[in-house]
């Protein structure tokens, strides 16, 4: 890692597309970040030209199920049609491959870890969780970043599921701050070949 590269982050946003994803989209060229978003079904269904808007940017597209169950309450057989119809869709839209899955509520059990390998995607967590959509939650978005920092961070925002004028605000204070603190921004990939020697 060069000498002058505190660590790595890679930035994630869920449950969209919507039209905020539109104004995320902006911030991130503004600012020359690739991220990753974890697309539902059912916005996807809503939005399908934003998906595309997100592909001609550069970013990566991963699948979040297509109506966002706790899948740890789906039979092996339900689980896989929510991925396999999402992924179809994905295609169709974009003719780009889907590499990555993000469990709803982070959720998951070793036999549904087990099928989401077979279906040849990587499980996505996170280290950062913003809690971005608990509107309940006073304290700002990028304080809650910057308490939470480790040496390496994927962090998870919504750029879907509800309104996101909170998350479009702190989005550039988030990246600002970051460099400040010399975090290099990696896509989703390249976070993974950096931080866990694994080529995807």
């Amino acid at each position: 890692m060069d000498s002058m590269v505190k660590g790595f982050v890679s930035l994630t946003f869920d449950d969209g597309p919507s039209p905020y994803t539109l104004e995320i989209l902006q911030i991130l060229k503004k600012f020359k970040i690739k991220a990753t978003f974890f697309v539902t079904g059912e916005s996807l269904s809503e939005h399908p030209e934003i998906l595309k808007a997100v592909v001609l940017d550069g970013h990566t597209i991963a699948n979040h199920t297509w109506n966002h169950p706790d899948i740890t309450k789906l039979s092996k057989e339900d689980l896989y049609e929510e991925i396999h119809s999402l992924n179809v869709e994905i295609q169709k839209l974009t003719e780009q491959d889907v590499k990555f899955f993000r469990p709803p509520y982070g959720k998951i059990t070793k036999d549904h870890l087990y099928t989401i390998v077979d279906f040849g995607l990587v499980p996505v967590f996170w280290d950062i969780d913003t809690n971005d959509w608990d509107s309940s939650i006073t304290e700002p978005i990028e304080r809650r970043v910057m308490e939470s920092l480790k040496q390496h961070n994927i962090i998870l925002m919504h750029d879907g599921g509800g309104p996101r004028e909170r998350t479009v605000k702190a989005l550039p204070k988030i990246i600002k701050r970051l460099k400040r603190k010399g975090y290099k921004f990696l896509p989703i990939s390249d976070y993974f070949r950096e931080v866990h020697n694994r080529t995807i």
